[in-house]
């Protein structure tokens, strides 16, 4: 009995042991077409001389803090509205004219 649950227990074990194996390899099956991506859009751009290089990184990076900021200020906004809609309102309460 006991040498029975210790199988089932390792091939437990065995079988997480490979998921998390798979998940490792997808990711950076992911990660490594990602960056293969990245270096064909960004092929064209390493032809131009150094300086206008130069521009184009910083502008990108310049675009990448703008949409984080607007990502960031859109939660923002959402979380005021989510706090708006949960929080008493006396003036409902107060308001003959509700039903």
């Amino acid at each position: 009995m006991i040498n029975q649950n210790d199988k089932r227990e390792e091939k437990v074990q065995t079988m997480d042991e490979e998921r998390e194996e798979g998940w490792r390899a997808g990711q950076h099956f992911s990660r490594s077409l990602f960056r293969a991506g990245v270096g064909l859009a960004l092929l064209p751009i390493s032809v131009l001389p150094p300086e206008p290089q130069e521009h184009f990184k910083v502008a990108g990076r310049e675009f990448a803090h703008g949409l984080a900021k607007l990502v960031h200020q859109l939660a923002d906004g959402l979380d005021e509205m989510a706090k708006a809609a949960h929080s008493p309102r006396t003036d409902r309460e107060t308001d003959g004219n509700h039903v």
